[in-house]
């Protein structure tokens, strides 16, 4: 999955600029092909991704590593990129506050018994699509296993949880 080109273009797009750092730290530790195949499967592949606008994947992803709390660099990036892309981290319209909770819970481990609570909210108001989008986009972010936990979550708002596998 994944698209290096694209990737390339979106990355130079949120960044700003026209070599991305995070190609120079690969570059640096002789590791390039690891930071390509990571450009593409990323930002021409995830980030490629329908259900959310750029802006918002940017707002999820600041949400997810402020909660985090170790990532500074990658926060600035991303503080920057939601501006690059036409976004607003003041944004407060009841969407993108739900989308803000969902990164924070997710980011946590996606265990948190409040992210049962805005899950259900989402669903409600018609988003749980958008929400489970954000946990997907997020699993690069903040761990495969936290991810996977909060789509376990979500699973069980869509009735499916007793669905018979194939």
């Amino acid at each position: 999955m994944g698209d290096y080109d694209k990737g390339l273009e979106l990355l130079r797009l949120l960044g700003g600029v026209e070599n991305p750092a995070v190609l120079e730290l690969f570059d640096a530790v002789e590791a390039m092909d690891y930071g390509k195949e990571a450009v593409a499967y990323v930002y021409g592949g995830v980030y490629q991704r329908p259900g959310l606008s750029l802006a918002q994947r940017q707002v999820v992803t600041v949400a997810a590593l402020e909660a985090l709390g170790y990532a500074e660099a990658q926060l600035r990036f991303h503080r920057d990129a939601v501006a690059n892309v036409g976004g607003d981290l003041e944004q407060d319209d009841e969407t993108t506050r739900r989308l803000k909770r969902v990164a924070v819970y997710t980011a946590k481990g996606g265990v948190a018994p409040e992210l049962t609570d805005v899950l259900r909210e989402a669903r409600d108001a018609g988003e749980l699509r958008e929400a489970v989008e954000a946990i997907l986009h997020l699993a690069v972010y903040v761990g495969f296993p936290a991810a996977l936990n909060a789509l376990g979550v979500a699973r069980t708002l869509t009735g499916d949880e007793h669905r018979e596998r194939a």
